[in-house]
């Protein structure tokens, strides 16, 4: 299921891509479209995430998603500057539409930020980081650049989970991945 979320990888080049090529007379349509289908993709990421019985391989897919999404902001971040800038040298109207940019912007980051918060809620309740390695990760998790190395060190607190478990075979019982 956790495979699922691969998607959030290649959904935003998708939507980036759809609303660079489109045309005046369907814009409207396209708008709709993107916004329903980010929409639906926040809302399986959260259903999947949560019902996620392996935790471990989620964290492991969430980082992968994560590095592939790394060109796309790169390119949103340069159209959406050059969008910005044009639009507020006409006059100032760019600033109507920062809002949106950082909407946009918001809503395909959480696509990466709902796993990842999800997997440290459960390595606390599996009692395998402190409370404060866990705010450490809810925060940090919601910051460009520094997600990607809480994710990785997410990542391997389940690998040492892993083999923590599997050296102590009567724990397994006890604790859940």
């Amino acid at each position: 299921m956790e495979n699922l979320l691969y998607l959030n990888a290649v959904l935003p080049y998708i939507y980036l891509f759809s609303l660079w090529n489109f045309r005046t007379e369907g814009s409207m349509q396209i708008y709709s479209i993107c916004g329903t289908g980010i929409l639906i993709q926040i809302i399986a990421t959260t259903i999947i995430s949560i019902l996620s019985r392996n935790k471990s391989k989620l964290a492991n897919v969430n980082f992968i998603v994560k590095l592939l999404q790394i060109p796309y902001y790169i390119l949103y971040f340069v159209l959406a500057t050059g969008i910005f800038s044009v639009l507020m040298a006409l006059a100032g109207v760019g600033i109507f539409f920062l809002p949106i940019l950082i909407a946009v912007d918001a809503l395909i980051f959480s696509t990466t930020v709902i796993p990842a918060e999800i997997c440290a809620i459960k390595l606390k309740m599996n009692n395998r980081i402190t409370a404060g390695r866990m705010l450490f990760y809810l925060i940090f998790n919601t910051w460009y650049i520094v997600d990607l190395i809480t994710a990785f060190k997410m990542r391997n607190d389940y690998r040492n989970l892993g083999a923590f478990v599997a050296s102590n075979p009567n724990l397994i019982a006890h604790v859940r991945m």
